[in-house]
Parts: C-alpha cells; sequence; structure tokens
C-alpha cells in the first residue's frame, strides 16, 4: 500500500508539471503532496511495526506483580540489627 501511495504522489506531482491549466496543476499539486505525506506515514508506521515486540511477549500483570515484590524485598534491609544503632552526642 505503501508504494502505491508514492507512486500516486509521483502521478500527482506529474500531473501538476505537466498541466497547462492552473486549476488542474493546483489539483496535481495537492493530490501530489497529500499522497506524499500518507506515504511518509505509510513507511514510518511500518518501520515501527517491524521493530516492534509483539504482545505476546509483553510481561503481564502477574509477572509484574512478583517483580515489584523482589524490587521491595532486595531493598528491604535483611534484619532489624544490620540498622546502625542512633549517634549519641557526647
Amino acid at each position: 500500500m505503501r508504494w502505491v501511495l508514492l507512486l500516486l504522489a509521483v502521478l500527482g506531482f506529474g500531473l501538476g508539471f505537466s498541466a497547462k491549466a492552473p486549476g488542474l496543476m493546483g489539483v496535481g499539486f495537492v493530490l501530489g503532496f497529500v499522497f506524499l505525506i500518507a506515504a511518509f506515514f505509510a513507511f514510518a508506521a511500518e518501520r515501527v511495526a517491524e521493530t516492534s515486540r509483539p504482545d505476546s511477549v509483553l510481561l503481564t500483570d502477574k509477572d509484574i506483580n512478583t517483580l515489584r515484590a523482589s524490587m521491595r524485598k532486595a531493598n528491604s534491609p535483611a534484619t532489624p540489627s544490620a540498622q546502625r544503632p542512633p549517634a549519641t552526642h557526647a
């Protein structure tokens, strides 16, 4: 589809450059720019789609909650005696 849009953009610009009437020239250039922008977005969407991961490899809510719990466990102190006593002022 993106190649068809690019071809239509080239045909629109061809119509704009070869037209003798100003109205037909304007329609050709407008169609050329519209199809060129559409082709740009189609190429960008295809590029994003080919580099993105499928939904099947994304983390589920259960996996996220398990990961959060393991991070909380790793950040909490191991035992209360491992904490330093409060400093005393002499």
